[in-house]
């Protein structure tokens, strides 16, 4: 809700318990000069009995105004009590309940907006409840692998061969449990930043300086890897940007069998930049894709290829701070496409 609509809410709430209150203090003076009148009508009023009239009047306008007042009090706390009972509720975890207004706030949407911001939070909650869940999974299962070797390790008898495979073995699962360390402190950072510094360079060099990381690993796997990058300058963040692109070229790299290929684009669409990363592997079914950029989800359901599920996650919520879009185009077999849609901004 904007800061605007917030505002216009709390003064139209203000004026009506101000037009309530005033409309009880005409009741209770025009309540007061009926019965002035009234007394006046049959009581004659002098020097001697004036200051009873007057503390007469004045006792009745008391016990009339407190009496309406605590009438108009019941009435907004009956009112409030929903409300009450329901943030007492959520103080407590429960992020189930909901709410109706009634009638005295019915036309001011605070139900619906309670029940929006307590959808929120059951969300909120469940991520946070699934991410603990699945992180402790993908960090136990490398602890369990690396103490079941150092274990075996402990064997006399061991030949150099094994002893130097379940070396290797440690050290693989001690990477594993470093990049995801490293990954879940970047989505942290991610998620605590709330503005994104800029600054103009040029992309087609970024994008070179990034495909050459992956040289190597394109040459042991015998992976042609094409270029064709339009000359260009962008406004962006130099760094998160850079992690994008890396993340995706990874992921390509890693599903792309050998004697495959992997192309890197990247051209002008009217205002914006379109940076796409294209591979030959194994491409995606939709359940796959629609789940991709969820934290821990692997379509490798056997794990056998390296990873942890949070590269693409990482690589959408920084395509979101930079203000952009990306799109995946896969079919099983078929290969995959990610593209990162931007705003120039030059």
């Amino acid at each position: 809700m904007s800061r605007r609509k917030k505002r216009n809410i709390f003064n139209r709430i203000t004026l009506i318990v101000v037009l309530c209150l005033f409309v009880l203090l005409m009741v209770t003076m025009i309540a007061t000069l009926g019965l002035t009148s009234l007394i006046a009508q049959h009581w004659m009023v002098d020097e001697d009995n004036i200051f009873l009239f007057g503390t007469i009047i004045m006792a009745f306008s008391i016990v009339f105004g407190v009496a309406l007042s605590f009438a108009y009090s019941a009435i907004i706390v009956k009112a409030s009590r929903p409300y009450l009972d329901a943030l007492q509720k959520v103080a407590e975890g429960d992020f189930s309940v909901r709410i109706e207004d009634p009638v005295v706030f019915a036309n001011f949407n605070i139900a619906k907006n309670f029940n929006y911001m307590v959808s929120q939070l059951q969300s909120v909650e469940t991520l946070r409840e699934n991410f603990v869940s699945d992180f402790s999974h993908e960090f136990k299962t490398p602890i369990s692998s690396i103490s079941g070797f150092a274990k075996l390790l402990k064997n006399p008898n061991l030949s150099v061969e094994a002893r130097n495979e379940y070396l290797d073995a440690i050290i693989d699962e001690s990477r594993r449990l470093v990049e995801l360390s490293e990954s879940v402190l970047m989505l942290n950072r991610l998620d605590s930043t709330e503005e994104v510094d800029k600054q103009l360079y040029s992309l087609d060099e970024q994008l070179r300086q990034c495909v050459l990381m992956f040289e190597q690993q394109c040459d042991a796997k015998h992976i042609e890897l094409n270029v064709d990058l339009e000359e260009m300058k962008i406004l962006s963040n130099y760094k998160l940007l850079s992690q994008v692109v890396v993340n995706l070229l990874s992921n390509a790299v890693k599903f792309t069998d050998e004697g495959g290929s992997i192309d890197v684009r990247c051209k002008t669409v009217g205002l914006n930049v379109l940076i796409s990363v294209t591979d030959s592997g194994c491409g995606m079914d939709e359940e796959t894709k629609n789940n991709i950029f969820n934290k821990f989800y692997q379509g490798d359901k056997s794990h056998t290829t390296e990873g942890n599920g949070l590269g693409l996650c990482i690589v959408k919520k920084i395509v979101d701070m930079l203000g952009g879009q990306i799109f995946v185009e896969s079919k099983p077999g078929a290969g995959s496409t990610f593209s990162v849609l931007l705003l120039k901004g030059n």
